[in-house]
Formats: structure tokens, C-alpha cells, sequence
């Protein structure tokens, strides 16, 4: 295929290459521009056209009318008409990159159905041709890639297991916070200089022994010399987040950074390589959703939460598609403090995943959210305790926890009247709850939503109130009708004065507002007696019931 002297350089570099390195460039490509497939292709002198790797249904059968040759003339990207499809494509480069030969690569997109020849689709072929022109430098050779990472962990595991059953090492797996804004923000130019000079700065805390590799996307790992030990490997860590101190320094100003990490210890967190990578990155994500700028070392619980949510946003997209497959609603009961009497049910949404059980909720409603999929959980929900609640012997209100995503997008007040209808629920016993840690958007137009969902008689509750930034706030802006209490309030009554004056202020001033108040996991009869003696008008908790599984009676109908 290929021909000798440069030829030789390209068939070297083919033989030490994986095709599997080049397909996170391909999908990305596939993505931006649009496309059904994409691929590499070399090109050698006096050879035809050979295709390295591909995603999709690419252009095998007309590789020899691929325009190689007419693309090795200029750095910028094409189009093309090539057996009935749109071609887009741009010259990668020489190969190999540390020398000058004629043997090069080309990045082709390839579709049938879109025209590829829009200026957006042509930059963004243009601007991965420049990362795979220019990529990170460690000690002037390519950082290792994910591959070569991961055979690296593989050695350091044999190396650690012949010394003794003491000797350990250290993964940490770290990645640059908000990679994506800085590279709408600022540029992909300016996020490559910020990872080159991470780079730079971690070689010089390593010792002798370690490894650094690349991950990809941002994400890069080091390895302690074998024999490192738990407390020499926190250390470590520990100075590789120190790096973000200093900013990184730009052509006419300078750019601050943070560093999230997650790590693990062989053979503590696991003895091969999936095992090692997979709890470093349990605890990378845990970082991550502190905000970044953290660290977390990794432990049994989140190695498994993360484990069981690797594949939970297909099987969570099949369960609110399809009914009965294993979504279903617990019942709290919500008891009126003076009377001792139940007066409302909230509806508590539960996943049983087939095959896997019952799946904790903040996991899977985080998934939800994340895959685009709280409205459709939201949906299920509200109107399957709509209508449960329509066929009750007493009528009961109804509270139904829902995402504030709703707000943002004013659609709450249409979905909420087109249940009421659809079940015949009167509205004064529906009452929508809103977690008051979230996000709820513009102030404005989250107040017309509000007030519109409100106008239809439907009673609104902040929950877990005081576990967020903003409550006061919402209480002097938004049409409540009651604050739920979060159980952190709750904990300490009785047992803690400041804990007791902080609850007294909390019901002096929803009394002030004519706001009513539910106390959340209320445990105790002492709990209890505080609230009834200081006006608290509705308590939940497992002193008073705990969670039924029931949609046509889901407790006593008196308490």
C-alpha cells in the first residue's frame, strides 16, 4: 500500500497506532459538523488513500476519489461532491508528527442527507484539525495517550504486586473545571495554553518514578512510584491542586483555574485497571458536583453509586416511556400537629430498575435531570397521584414534589390544569412542592409562572427550606402557602438552645406572612411537643408513619 522511505515511516506508525485513538476525534466531528460519518485517511506518495479509522457508514467504496491531493495544498477545510453524498474535509497534517515526510492525514465528514458546505461546519473541521495538529508536549515528546495510559497503570500494577503485600500506589485522575465555557468563552486556543501550562507545572512536582498521561478531553492521570504509600500519595495530591494558585499568564492578561480530582489506592480501591480508573473516577464526578476546585479519595459507596448509574440513563428512558416498568409512588403522611390527624399525602417517586432493585432517588433524579428527562418524571408523577388522589375515601390533599425546570420554559400552569381535568382532582387539594436548594430561574418569570399555577386554586410549598442560599428571598417575592422545614432543622430541637431560637424565628416569620409550616422528619415525641407548642401546623416523620406503597389508599384515613 505504501512506498518505500517515507512509506516505511508510515507503515511504522500505522503498526504502533490504534484506530481507537483516532474515534473520540471522529464522533466529536460527527457531532459538530452534522454528519453520518467521519474518518481519517492516510495518504503516501505514490500510494492510494487508506482509511486508519471510521465512525458510521463511510466512504469505503470511494476512497480513491477522496481529493488528497487537492486538500495537501492548503490548511483550510473543503467540500466536495462524492458518490451522491456531501464530503467535507481538511489536511491533518504529516505523519509521523516528529517528522517531516509525505505521508499525510486527512479528516473527512461525510453525509447524504445535509449539506456540509456551511461556514459553522467547515470551522468546526478546521478547529479539530488544529488540536490534532497541536497537541500537548511532555519533556518535548506527545503526553501519553488514554491507551498508552492505561497500559501504564497495567505495569505499575504488576510492578507494586511483585514488591511486598504492604506496597501500594497512588492513581489520581484530575481534570480542568469548566473546560467547555472556557472554550466558548475564550476559545479553544486559549484552554489548549491552560492544559499545556498544567502540564508544565505538574512535571515538575513529580518524583522519580511517577507518570503523568492524558485521558482525554481535559482529563489526565498520574501515577505514584510503586511502594507509594496512602499519606505520600495525599501529598502528592495535594500539591498537584495547589497549581491553580497562580494564574495562567496570556498574551495581554492572565486566567484563573481550578483543578477537580478523584483518586484511588492499589490494592485498596481495586486490582486492575477498570477497577483502579473506574473509583478514581467515581471520585473525579463527586468532586466535580462540589463545584470544582476539590478533591475526594475513593470509597465503596460512591465507586458503586457510580457504577450503578453508568448505564442508568437508558434504562431511566425506557421507564418513563413505557408504563409499569417499575416506576411507582410511596405515600408520607403529613399530620396536622394539634389534632393528630392525617391531612395530606406527599407522593414520593421510586425507580425499581429491572434487574438492579430499587434505585436511591437524588441518584436517579440526577440522572434525569442531566439526560433531559425530569419533565417526563415530573409528568408520570404528578398525574399518577392526581389521579390516586381523585379516588380516595377522604380528600386528602395531595403534595407532588416537581422539578423548577417547569418555570423557566412557563409551562407548569398548562400541565398542571390539563391533570386537574384530566383527573378531576379539585385543585385546592393538589399542592405543588419545589426543592428550595434548586435553581428557579428569572425572577420575573418565574414569579408570572408561580402566580399563574396559584390562579388555578393549586396550593405551592418551598421545600427543604433552609438547606439552600436564597430563602428569605423567596418567601418576600413568591406566592407561597406553606415552607417545608428540612429535617436538618429538625434534628437538634430540645437538645440545642440556638437550634431551638433559630426554629421559634422560623415560625414567628412564617406566621408574619401568613405562610403555613410542615416540620420534616419529626422522630421524637420531644421533637414533636416543641413544634405543637410553638405553632408548627404540620409534621411528616417516621414517629408519625412512614412510606406506604399503595396509589389507591396509601395510610389510615384517620391517623
Amino acid at each position: 500500500m505504501f512506498s518505500t522511505g517515507d512509506d516505511q515511516h508510515a507503515a511504522s506508525f500505522l503498526k504502533g497506532t490504534s484506530s481507537a485513538s483516532y474515534l473520540p476525534l471522529l464522533r466529536l466531528a460527527r457531532l459538530l459538523t452534522g454528519a453520518s460519518s467521519a474518518g481519517i485517511v492516510a495518504l503516501s506518495k505514490d500510494s492510494a488513500p487508506l482509511e486508519i479509522a471510521s465512525v458510521g457508514v463511510f466512504l469505503a467504496d470511494a476512497l480513491g476519489e477522496l481529493p488528497c491531493e487537492e486538500l495537501s495544498e492548503s490548511t483550510s477545510p473543503k467540500t466536495f461532491r462524492i458518490a451522491g453524498r456531501s464530503v467535507a474535509g481538511i489536511n491533518v497534517g504529516s505523519l509521523p508528527r516528529q517528522k517531516r515526510t509525505s505521508t499525510s492525514l486527512f479528516l473527512f465528514a461525510a453525509c447524504e442527507t445535509t449539506d456540509l458546505s456551511s461556514q459553522q461546519t467547515l470551522d468546526a473541521l478546521a478547529d479539530l484539525a488544529d488540536l490534532t495538529r497541536n497537541p500537548i508536549y511532555n519533556s518535548g515528546s506527545v503526553l501519553p495517550n488514554r491507551m498508552q495510559s492505561m497500559e501504564s497503570v497495567q505495569w505499575y500494577i504488576e510492578q507494586t504486586a511483585g514488591l511486598t503485600k504492604r506496597a501500594k500506589f497512588g492513581l489520581i485522575r484530575f481534570n480542568l473545571d469548566h473546560l467547555s465555557f472556557i472554550n466558548e468563552r475564550y476559545g479553544w486556543d486559549v484552554a489548549d495554553i491552560i492544559l499545556e501550562e498544567i502540564v508544565r507545572r505538574i512535571e515538575k512536582l513529580l518524583p522519580q518514578g511517577a507518570f503523568l498521561g492524558g485521558m482525554g478531553g481535559g482529563n489526565f492521570i498520574v501515577l505514584t512510584p510503586p511502594g507509594y504509600t496512602q499519606v505520600t500519595t495525599r501529598s502528592l495530591m495535594t500539591s498537584i491542586l495547589r497549581i491553580s494558585a497562580a494564574p495562567v499568564a496570556l498574551a495581554s492578561s492572565s486566567l484563573p483555574f481550578s483543578l477537580s480530582i478523584g483518586w484511588s489506592m492499589f490494592p485498596e480501591d481495586g486490582h486492575t485497571v477498570d477497577d483502579l480508573l473506574t473509583s478514581a473516577k467515581a471520585a473525579l464526578m463527586e468532586a466535580q458536583r462540589l463545584g470544582g476546585g476539590h478533591e475526594r479519595r475513593a470509597d465503596e459507596e460512591t465507586t458503586r453509586m457510580h457504577i450503578l448509574s453508568s448505564s442508568l440513563e437508558q434504562d431511566l428512558a425506557v421507564a418513563v416511556a413505557v408504563e409499569q416498568n417499575g416506576l411507582f409512588l410511596n405515600w408520607m403522611p403529613v399530620v396536622d400537629t394539634a389534632s393528630q390527624q392525617i391531612v395530606a399525602h406527599e407522593a414520593l417517586l421510586r425507580w425499581n430498575r429491572p434487574g438492579y432493585g430499587e434505585v436511591p432517588p437524588a441518584l436517579f433524579i440526577r440522572c434525569a435531570e442531566e439526560a433531559g428527562l425530569v419533565e417526563m418524571l415530573d409528568s408520570w408523577s404528578l398525574k399518577t397521584a392526581c389521579m390516586a388522589a381523585a379516588s380516595w375515601d377522604v380528600p386528602h390533599r395531595v403534595c407532588v414534589n416537581i422539578s423548577p425546570v417547569w418555570l423557566v420554559s412557563e409551562r407548569l400552569s398548562k400541565l398542571v390544569k390539563e391533570i386537574l381535568q384530566e383527573s378531576g382532582l379539585a385543585p385546592e387539594r393538589l399542592q405543588i412542592e419545589m426543592s428550595e436548594p434548586r435553581f428557579f430561574g428569572p425572577e420575573d418569570i418565574t414569579f408570572r409562572e408561580l402566580s399563574r399555577v396559584r390562579a388555578l386554586g393549586v396550593r405551592l410549598a418551598l421545600d427543604d427550606f433552609g438547606s439552600g442560599f436564597s430563602s428569605l428571598e423567596r418567601l418576600r417575592f413568591y406566592p407561597l402557602d406553606q415552607i417545608k422545614l428540612d429535617r436538618r432543622f429538625i434534628n437538634s430541637l430540645g437538645e440545642n438552645n440556638r437550634a431551638n431560637e433559630v426554629m421559634c424565628a422560623i415560625l414567628a416569620l412564617a406566621r408574619a406572612l401568613n405562610i403555613t409550616t410542615c416540620a420534616k422528619g419529626v422522630e421524637t415525641e420531644s421533637q414533636m411537643a416543641f413544634l405543637d407548642a410553638y405553632g408548627c401546623e404540620e409534621v411528616q416523620g417516621y414517629l408519625l408513619g412512614s412510606p406506604v406503597r399503595d396509589q389507591a389508599k396509601p395510610a389510615s384515613q384517620s391517623a
